[in-house]
């Protein structure tokens, strides 16, 4: 070889950072394509020979009648897209919708509305569109939709989001409990999955919003600790708003309400087909749904409407919700289509009692509340949870009954001292804004329950309009009162229509832009019969940024009955009658006499 030829190129070495990068694009393409290729598991078995018809539909839904992203019309057709037998629409404080309820081919739209109180939120579902508004408290929010004749359930009870989190665990009634919900699953994601969910949605969105599921462990157990106490129905609750926002105005539609109601579904049993009658069929949906004769499933993992769980002994079979009468062994059966591998565990008093893949038999004579979760290999969140069955003596049932029953009314205490009795002339003198209005008089002499005197407001609540963003009606009392050591207020009160109506106790406070006054208020919903009304002070609130966080009841400087557009609808005519009303004193506990 000449010395000038020249030397041959040295081969080049990729930089470790370069060869790094490489292997990080080639996993990521892996796991892409491993994305975009899965499929929901496919299931086998027999189909379940329970006797029910099976329905699946989603619970808690949004659309542009509050923060939805999509109008109730670009809804329902996505159900309808996806395949779903219901739908529940639930605009927040509102059932705008209520045109669209009733039956879209196949598909049954009902419309409910998820209310916001003090103590969390609260599905009322069932329910006609009241004329008057909910007040905020949870307690009357639990109330008005028993009254109403719906049913209640605590959405996003573990909400990672404070103002969101249910409190209201204490609260009477036979309300049940959102198990799995679609906005509090997000919070927990974080944003490194979130990230993860929104770059596997283009391959693959069944598979995207799955791996963004966390395990609803923290909700699952506060069910356990009530279902010790009561029987109470679990829903899984979509929180559909196909909606994300990017700052005050902007916003993106993501995730689609399609893929949504793909993932999780509720299954409902019913006693026979859909009649094709929307009322009717409604009825039977939530009913089964109040019951608990449901049970949740991950659809977009597998398809769940094969699966059943039932309870027999001696001849008598029971399902979901119902309760079996104690007195031998029982043997509980669960099982149906399921996927390949799938384990199924019956879990006692919430204690896992038994476990078995594909098909679970267990005979067991302890009484308690038996319910089953199906969990697939390689997922965190249960694939199915049902709900459960109570096997109980006639004793404890009825014990049960009786801790989710509504309280009887209580009667209201005697006054301590009457304030009005509006007899003759009254210091209550009616104030309206200039849109609004309450006719002359405002004593009736001969309206009360007794055939006396009482307060009469007929009014006529305005809209609002330039310069005036507030409209109201209201009788108003300015008369300085020292109420100490009194309990709270009592009253008489009656309405042609169901209203409600703010009742407000307003002290001094120099700090309040309000004529140095803050006001305490509480709402009060009107029957056509009288009723005898008590009102704690401690259940009295306030709004006033400049709150000194007390009711001073030594510096009361007036008290109103007021109706406004958070207490009824804009456009609202109608009449209240007020009589009687006084303060009563604490109720000094009975002493039972030494034995």
């Amino acid at each position: 070889m000449s010395s000038a030829e020249p030397a041959a190129p040295k081969r080049r070495r990729l930089p470790w950072a370069s060869s790094l990068l490489l292997a990080v694009f080639v996993l990521l393409g892996a796991y892409l394509l491993h994305a975009a290729l899965w499929r929901p598991l496919g299931v086998t078995g027999e189909p379940p020979a329970d006797g029910f018809r099976r329905v699946a539909g989603v619970v808690h839904v949004h659309t542009t009648a509050s923060d939805g992203g999509g109008t109730p019309q670009e809804v329902i057709a996505s159900a309808r897209a996806a395949g779903l037998d219901f739908l529940v629409l639930t605009d927040h404080n509102n059932l705008d919708a209520k045109a669209f309820e009733g039956r879209h081919d196949r598909l049954l739209v009902l419309v409910g509305t998820e209310i916001s109180t003090t103590a969390g939120h609260v599905l009322g579902m069932g329910i006609p569109d009241p004329t008057f508004r909910f007040s905020g408290d949870a307690e009357d929010a639990l109330d008005d939709v028993r009254e109403l004749g719906g049913v209640s359930f605590a959405a996003h009870p573990t909400s990672p989001l404070p103002a969101f989190r249910w409190t209201g665990w204490g609260l009477s009634g036979p309300w049940g409990v959102e198990l799995i919900n679609g906005d509090s699953q997000w919070r927990e994601a974080g944003w490194l999955r979130l990230a993860r969910t929104a770059v596997l949605y283009a391959a693959n969105r069944r598979y995207a919003l799955l791996t963004s599921l966390s395990p609803p462990d923290a909700t699952l157990a506060r069910w356990d600790s009530l279902l010790r106490q009561r029987n109470a129905a679990g829903l899984a609750g979509a929180d559909a708003h196909s909606h994300v926002r990017l700052g005050k105005q902007a916003g993106v539609r993501f995730p689609s309400y399609e893929a949504l109601f793909g993932l999780v579904r509720n299954h409902v049993l019913l006693e026979g087909p859909p009649t094709g009658d929307p009322a009717a069929d409604g009825r039977a949906i939530l009913g089964a749904l109040a019951r608990g004769r449901s049970y949740v499933a991950l659809d977009a993992l597998a398809p769940a409407g094969g699966f059943s769980f039932v309870a027999e002994r001696d001849g008598g079979r029971w399902t979901m919700g119902d309760v079996v009468p104690a007195g031998g062994p029982v043997t509980f059966r669960a099982g149906g289509q399921l996927p390949a591998g799938a384990r199924l565990l019956l879990l006692r008093d919430g204690r896992v009692v038994s476990q078995s893949e594909t098909r679970l038999e267990f005979a067991s004579p302890e009484p308690g509340v038996y319910r089953v979760e199906v969990r697939l290999r390689g997922w965190d969140v249960p694939w199915v949870i049902s709900n459960p069955l109570y096997v109980f003596d006639s004793v404890t049932a009825e014990e049960r009954v009786r801790r989710g029953a509504w309280p009887a009314p209580a009667q209201a205490p005697a006054a301590a001292r009457i304030l009005e009795s509006f007899e003759g002339a009254s210091a209550f003198a009616p104030e309206f804004d200039p849109s609004s209005s309450v006719a002359a008089p405002t004593v009736d002499p001969t309206a009360g329950p007794d055939g006396r005197g009482a307060a009469r407001m007929a009014f006529a609540l305005g809209a609002p309009g330039p310069g005036r963003p507030y409209t109201w009606c209201a009788l108003v009392d300015r008369a300085k009162r020292d109420l100490s050591g009194r309990a709270g207020l009592v009253f008489s009160i009656r309405g042609d229509g169901a209203f409600r109506l703010w009742v407000q106790v307003r002290d001094e406070n120099p700090a309040s832009a309000d004529e140095g006054t803050e006001w305490w208020f509480a709402s009060v919903r009107t029957s056509p019969e009288w009723r005898r009304v008590a009102l704690p002070f401690a259940r009295l609130r306030s709004l006033n940024k400049a709150t000194d966080g007390r009711l001073d009841l030594d510096r009361v400087r007036g008290l109103a009955f007021i109706l406004d557009g958070g207490a009824v609808k804009v456009g609202t005519r109608g009449t209240v009658w007020i009589d009687d009303v006084g303060v009563y004193d604490p109720v000094t506990p009975t002493l039972k006499p030494a034995s």
